[in-house]
């Protein structure tokens, strides 16, 4: 049975484009890696799926019949797909024939953070890959916070995951975009702006520090850009590495 790695985020993280990527460089090490589709609202994919839940659910149709929004349709779809045996029958026969299968989801992070007590993610996935943007990651508050999330899921569905910042390639750029923008909102110099930090986020991110140790998490957040493929390799070997935690040195 392969290592099944689920990828998760909001949309327009890149997530598809990381999996397509992933996939491609773990082939090159020796990995049958293949890519699952996990997302019915899907409209192009860069990869062929060895499994596509678009041909057991059509989300326009779900949104017609139930008359549902895109994320009320995606979470009723998610909800019936945990249940579907013969669905998930199918992407086990499909995981059986690979080393690692990447399961590509929906771009809605509320799907799986606020999904309750529904079974899909742990019945699908041994690892997760939480990904976010450059945008999610300007600055220390931000990642404190990415930390925090990414400590929540763990603990939510009992599966190790880690927090990868996706499109690093724009990251710089939106850092000092930022930092222009807050320092004309001001009134001040960029040079007297630059690196200050709010008194009120200094006591948020105290407190995030402090909930990390409390439940005792060393959080390592990957940089990478799927579009330029670079940080891919260091990403690979943070999967092994948690696949081995988990007790399979395979």
């Amino acid at each position: 049975m392969a290592y099944r790695i689920a990828l998760i985020g909001g949309g327009g993280v890149g997530k598809t484009t990381l999996a397509y990527a992933l996939a491609g460089h773990a082939g090159k090490q020796g990995l049958q890696t293949s890519v699952a589709n996990l997302d019915p609202a899907a409209h192009r994919l860069p990869y062929e799926p060895c499994f596509d839940l678009r041909k057991y659910y059509n989300a326009r149709s779900v949104m017609r019949e139930y008359k549902l929004g895109p994320g009320g349709a995606l979470k009723k779809i998610y909800a019936d797909f945990a249940k579907n045996a013969g669905a998930l029958r199918a992407l086990d026969s499909a995981a059986a024939e690979c080393d690692w299968l990447l399961c590509d989801t929906a771009g809605s992070l509320e799907l799986f953070l606020l999904e309750g007590r529904a079974p899909l993610l742990p019945r699908v996935a041994d690892a997760v890959l939480f990904v976010v943007d450059n945008e999610a990651a300007a600055s220390e508050s931000d990642l404190l916070l990415l930390k925090a999330l990414s400590a929540v899921q763990e603990l939510k569905y009992a599966l190790p995951t880690l927090c990868v910042i996706n499109k690093t390639d724009l990251l710089e750029k939106t850092e000092a975009k930022l930092v222009v923008k807050r320092a004309k909102g001001s009134g001040r110099s960029l040079s007297e702006f630059a690196g200050e930090r709010c008194g009120g986020l200094d006591a948020v991110d105290e407190r995030l520090r402090e909930l990390l140790r409390e439940v005792g998490r060393r959080e390592r957040v990957l940089r990478v850009s799927a579009w330029e493929k670079s940080g891919i390799d260091e990403l690979a070997g943070a999967l092994r590495e948690l696949k081995c935690e988990c007790g399979d040195s395979s």
